[in-house]
C-alpha cells in the first residue's frame, strides 16, 4: 500500500517536473522581416477603388508646416471626450489618409467596434494606404483563424504583436503557469502606448484601447475615456515613437506565430466581409457622418484649437535598460515642480509610488496653499477591485501629506448623457424583457444603464499646461510600461479640459472625500493605531479610516473638504458607497489588509 502510493508520488512529481521543463523550453519569437505578410489579398467584391475624404485636418496640418516653415508654431489640437465622438473621428481620419496609416494600442478585441475600424482599414489599404498596426501582445486579440484572416486582409495591411508571450496565439493549459514562473519579467512589462498616425501629419494620442468599452458601445459597462487629437509639426516625434516600437526585435508578425501560420497556410481567397453587415447598423451615424470634411462643425464638441506649443512625450522600448532616461517620467516630475497655483487630474487609479508620492508631499510642503483637485473612480465605479483597494489603503496620506482634495466617480453620474450621448438608448436595449434575467453588469453593482468608469489620464497645472496620454501615473507606468502622451502649453486649451475635469468632481457625478467625523478619544486612537497598520504590508486589519466619503446635502453650500464647515452641508455615504455586494467589500479589505506588497505590480 506505502509502495504503491510513494510510486505514484513519484510519477505525479516526474509528471509535474516534465510540464514544468516543456514549459520553460517554449520559446518566444523575436521579429523575422522575412515572416512579413505581403501576400495576395483576399477577394472583395463588394469594394471599389474610392479616394480619400477630404479633411479639415489634413488643411490644417498642411497650414501648420508651411506655418513651420516661416518660422512660426501654430499647431492644432482638438479633445475626444466621448467614446461614440473618439470612434467618429478615428474613422473619419482612416478614410482621409492618402499614404498611410499606424496604429499602436494595448489591447484589440475582437468585436464589433473593432472589426468596424479594421474593415476601414482594409478598405484603405484598397485605395493603396500603407497600414500598419502594433498590438501589445499579453492579450492576444482573437484566435489563430480569426487572426490568419486578418493577416491575410490585404497586401498593403501588416500587423505585428510586441512581446507576445508564446510561439502561439493559443496557449496550452499550462501557458499560464510557464508565463508566471519563466516568463514574469516579460509578462510585467507591457506596451501601454496608444496613437493612431495619418500620413506622419495627423495624430490621435490617449488611454483610449480598440474595444466597444471605450467607444460607447456597451450595454453594462463604459469607460469614460480621452484623446487628443494632434494636426502639425509635433506628429513627426509621434511617427518617431511608432518606428521605434515597429523596428524593435520584440515587434513580432502574426504569421511567425505557428498556429497562426498553420491556419493562414489553410485559407483559401472568399469574399467573406470582416465587417458583419448586421452589426453595420449600430454605426450607421457614424458611417455616415465620418466621410463629411468638417466635422467640428457637425459637432460642436469636436472643437479644434490653434495652439503654439505642443510636445509629445514617449518611453521607448529601452526604457527599462538601466542606464536609460524614462523621458516621460522625467518632463513630468520637471513640471510638477514648477507648478505654482494648482494641480487638477483625472487618473483611473490614485496608486503612486515612492517618488510620485514624495513629488506631491513636497509640492504641499513647498505650496501648503496650492489646490491639488484628483478625479478618480470610487469602489463602486471602478474595474479593478485589487487596485482600488491599494489606493484606498493610502489615501489618508494622500489626504493629510499630499494636500490632494479625491472626487470619486459615482458609477451612474447624473452627467451621465452628457458623457454618453447615447445613454438612454444603450440602457433601452439592456433592459430585460418581462421574466427575463437582467444582464450582468460587470461589476459590483446592477443597474438600469451601462455602469461608468474613469479610464482617462489627463493633468492641468497652473491653468496653463495640459497632458493627455496613456500613463496612469501608478507605479505599473512608472517603472513597468512604456508611456506616452502629449503636453499643451496653452491657457484656453487648458482651461477647457480642467472644466472637463472639475465637471467630474462635481457634487452630481462624484463623493467627496474628506476626514471621518471625530469622536472623542477613539479618533485619536483609531489615527494612531490605523498610521501603523497602514505601514504594515502585511496584516493592515485595523478597520477605521482617517477619511470617508461624502454626499452633498439637499440645498446646501458648496464646500472645499478641508473647510471646518464642511461635515454640516455634507451626509457621510461611508467608504463604499452604492456597493451592496458584501463580497465586494469583503474582498476590498481584505485586499487592503494582506495585498500591500502587490503596490509595484499596480
Amino acid at each position: 500500500m506505502g509502495n504503491g502510493l510513494n510510486q505514484r508520488t513519484a510519477r505525479w512529481v516526474l509528471a509535474g517536473c516534465a510540464v514544468v521543463w516543456l514549459a520553460g523550453c517554449s520559446s518566444i519569437p523575436e521579429r523575422k522581416l522575412e515572416n512579413a505578410f505581403r501576400y495576395q489579398r483576399l477577394k472583395r467584391n463588394d469594394l471599389e477603388k474610392a479616394n480619400p475624404v477630404q479633411s479639415e485636418y489634413q488643411v490644417l496640418a498642411s497650414k501648420a508646416w508651411k506655418n513651420q516653415e516661416q518660422g512660426g508654431s501654430v499647431q492644432y489640437v482638438s479633445l475626444l471626450e466621448t467614446g461614440d465622438d473618439a470612434l467618429l473621428a478615428r474613422i473619419h481620419l482612416i478614410r482621409a489618409a492618402r499614404k498611410t496609416l499606424d496604429i499602436q494600442t494595448f489591447i484589440w478585441k475582437d468585436d464589433p467596434s473593432s472589426r468596424f475600424v479594421f474593415d476601414e482599414l482594409v478598405q484603405a489599404a484598397e485605395r493603396g494606404v500603407l497600414v500598419r498596426i502594433l498590438i501589445d501582445g499579453l492579450n492576444m486579440p482573437a484566435g489563430p483563424k480569426r487572426l490568419a484572416r486578418m493577416a491575410r486582409a490585404h497586401r498593403n495591411l501588416e500587423i505585428c504583436l510586441y512581446k507576445p508571450l508564446s510561439e502561439y496565439a493559443k496557449q496550452g493549459r499550462f501557458g499560464l503557469w510557464d508565463n508566471l514562473i519563466f516568463k514574469a519579467r516579460r509578462m510585467n512589462r507591457r506596451m501601454h502606448n496608444k496613437l493612431l498616425l495619418v500620413d506622419g501629419r495627423i495624430g490621435i494620442a490617449g488611454g483610449r484601447n480598440y474595444e466597444g468599452k471605450y467607444f460607447d458601445r456597451s450595454e453594462t459597462f463604459l469607460f469614460r475615456d480621452r484623446d487628443i487629437v494632434v494636426a502639425g509639426p509635433a506628429v513627426l516625434d509621434m511617427q518617431d515613437s511608432f518606428e521605434v516600437f515597429w523596428q524593435d526585435k520584440n515587434a513580432v508578425f502574426l504569421t511567425q506565430l505557428k498556429d497562426v501560420r498553420a491556419a493562414f497556410d489553410q485559407l483559401t481567397n472568399g469574399d467573406e466581409p470582416f465587417f458583419a453587415p448586421e452589426h453595420r447598423a449600430s454605426f450607421e451615424e457614424i458611417d455616415r457622418l465620418a466621410s463629411e470634411p468638417a466635422l467640428s462643425t457637425i459637432r460642436k464638441t469636436l472643437k479644434i484649437y490653434e495652439v503654439n506649443d505642443v510636445w509629445f512625450v514617449y518611453d521607448t522600448p529601452r526604457k527599462f535598460d538601466r542606464n536609460s532616461r524614462m523621458d516621460f517620467d522625467d518632463w513630468f516630475e520637471d513640471l510638477l515642480e514648477m507648478t505654482k497655483e494648482s494641480v487638477v487630474y483625472q487618473t483611473p487609479y490614485l496608486i503612486y509610488n515612492r517618488e510620485v508620492r514624495r513629488a506631491f508631499n513636497r509640492l504641499h510642503k513647498k505650496h501648503p496653499e496650492l489646490r491639488i483637485i484628483a478625479s478618480s473612480n470610487s469602489l463602486a465605479a471602478a474595474d479593478h477591485i485589487l487596485v482600488y483597494a491599494l489606493s484606498f489603503k493610502h489615501r489618508k496620506e494622500l489626504y493629510k501629506k499630499s494636500g490632494i482634495d479625491i472626487y470619486e466617480a459615482k458609477p451612474y453620474p447624473a452627467d451621465r448623457e452628457r458623457y454618453v450621448p447615447n445613454y438612454l438608448a444603450l440602457a433601452r436595449s439592456a433592459a430585460p424583457a418581462d421574466g427575463e434575467a437582467p444582464p450582468d453588469a460587470s461589476g459590483p453593482l446592477a443597474h438600469e444603464g451601462p455602469r461608468l468608469c474613469i479610464h482617462a489620464k489627463s493633468f492641468v497645472i497652473d491653468g496653463e499646461f495640459a497632458l493627455i496620454g496613456s500613463h496612469n501615473f501608478d507605479p505599473r507606468s512608472v517603472k513597468l510600461n512604456t508611456e506616452c502622451g502629449v503636453f499643451v502649453a496653452d491657457p484656453d486649451f487648458a482651461l477647457e479640459l480642467e472644466a472637463r475635469i472639475l465637471n467630474a468632481c462635481a457634487p452630481a457625478n462624484a463623493w467627496t472625500v474628506s476626514k471621518a467625523p471625530h469622536v472623542p478619544v477613539i479618533s485619536y486612537f483609531s489615527g494612531f493605531i490605523g498610521g501603523i497598520s497602514t505601514a504594515l504590508p502585511f496584516l493592515d486589519v485595523w478597520p477605521y479610516r482617517y477619511t470617508t466619503n461624502y454626499e452633498l446635502k439637499e440645498g446646501a453650500a458648496l464646500l472645499s473638504p478641508r473647510d471646518p464647515a464642511f461635515q454640516e452641508n455634507y451626509n457621510d455615504v461611508g467608504y463604499f458607497p452604492e456597493v451592496p455586494s458584501s463580497v465586494t467589500v469583503i474582498n476590498t479589505r481584505l485586499i487592503k489588509a494582506f495585498g500591500g506588497w502587490a503596490r509595484p505590480l499596480m
